[in-house]
Order: structure tokens, then sequence, then C-alpha cells
């Protein structure tokens, strides 16, 4: 390809040669030199020099890409992404005693989930799916790293673990399943999520249930003076 030697040479975008050369004294003015071979060396040492400095602007640029891309799937992790209006995350006990009196006669299902399971994370996507499906019932999760002492209340001794309950008659099933027996889950779902009368108010969780979420945040006020840590972190030990 023949580039005239007097004339700006554009490369890519907007960066004359020319101008470049008359602007900067550390080039070599391509219009005084004493040949053609002298040019042709200058304009090859000003290409070379030019390129490193796009290569560079350009590997930064993707790096600094990348580093946005990775703050942007760090801010929303998996188990925060927002669900249906009927799939919801339990923030306390008090939270989820109060959900379930109040949904009245519509199915309930507890599902309980951690951050750190292996099962928890491909099978979160699929209740999502199953609760946009399900507009009728009601999807509430319970993070168990967070509510550990809830957990543990429950009775849920592994995750993914669900629980279902409907009106007056509280708690109707548990269970654990993962992605590969989600099966379980969907049959469960049809077993109970037909409409039927109700007996009466919500029952919500058992009185044994209560009892113990109660007695729970008793052993909770005698903790240390200046004490902020987790409640399992605490060792009580009675007098």
């Amino acid at each position: 390809m023949a580039i005239s030697l007097r004339k700006p040479v554009r490369l890519g975008g907007s960066y004359e040669f020319g101008s470049q050369a008359r602007e900067s004294s550390s080039l070599m003015p391509l219009t005084n030199a004493s040949s053609d071979e002298t040019m042709k060396s200058a304009l090859r040492r000003q290409i070379q020099s030019i390129g490193k400095n796009l290569n560079c602007n350009s590997s930064g640029s993707a790096s600094n890409h990348a580093e946005n891309q990775g703050e942007a799937t760090q801010s929303t992790r998996w188990w925060e992404v927002a669900g249906t209006d009927n799939f919801r995350e339990i923030l306390s006990e008090e939270d989820l005693k109060e959900s379930l009196k109040n949904a009245g006669n519509k199915l309930v299902v507890v599902y309980f989930y951690s951050p750190a399971c292996g099962g928890c994370r491909p099978l979160h996507p699929k209740m999502y799916q199953i609760a946009e499906a399900h507009q009728e019932v009601i999807f509430l999760k319970v993070n168990q790293e967070v509510h550990k002492s809830l957990c543990k209340t429950l009775i849920a001794p592994v995750v993914p673990f669900f629980q279902f309950y409907r009106g007056a008659q509280g708690r109707l099933c548990s269970f654990s399943c993962t992605l590969a027996t989600i099966k379980k889950l969907r049959d469960a779902l049809t077993k109970h999520g037909t409409a039927r009368c109700s007996l009466g108010p919500a029952k919500g969780l058992d009185e044994g249930v209560l009892q113990k979420l109660a007695s729970n945040k008793e052993i909770a006020l005698n903790y240390p003076v200046g004490f902020s840590g987790n409640r399992e972190d605490f060792t009580f030990h009675a007098a």
C-alpha cells in the first residue's frame, strides 16, 4: 500500500501522523527528510510508537470493562435476584409468623436455602419458575445462614428443605428436595394446592414452635453487655 509522506496519514479513528509530527519535538518532521529511506524509517517508528499507545489504551479499557462486569455480577448474587410478588425473602422470625397468619387459606411453601449449598443454586432459578406458574401459592424464602436459630427451631435439618402450610390446618408436610428430585415438590403442590373451604383462621406455626421461639428470645435477653455476635456463637449455661 502506498502512503503519501507529504499529507497527514490517518490510521484507525482520527489520528493524524503528519500533524503529530509537527506538534511533537520528539518525532522527526517527515517533510524535511533527506531521502525516501529516511522518511520511510521515520514513518515506521511513528507507526510503531502510536501502535503501542493504542494497544495500551485498548488493554486498559478491556481490563476496566472486565472489572466493571465482575462488579455488576457480584452486586446481584444468585440468591438475591428479585422474584415474583408471591415469592419473597423472610426477614425475621416475626416476619415469618405474620406472613403465615396473614396468608388466610392460601397454600404457603416455606423454602429453606443457603448461599453455600451446592444443591440450592441450580434449584433456585427453577423455584422462580414454579412460583410464577403458581400465583395462587405464597412462596417464602428463608436464608439458613442468616436465620440459623429459626431453621433449627422449625426442624429444617438440611437445605434445600420445604415446609407446606395452609390455613387452620397449619403445617401439612415437610421434605428435602433438590433439582434432581423436583418431582417431589411438584407432586406436593398438586396434592395440597387444590382450593378448599376454610375451617377457621390461619394457624401458622405450631404452638410448640412458638414457645421455642419465645424461649430463644428470653435467652437472648441474658447475653453479656456489649455482645454483638450471633446467638449461635454464644454458649448459654444455666445457673
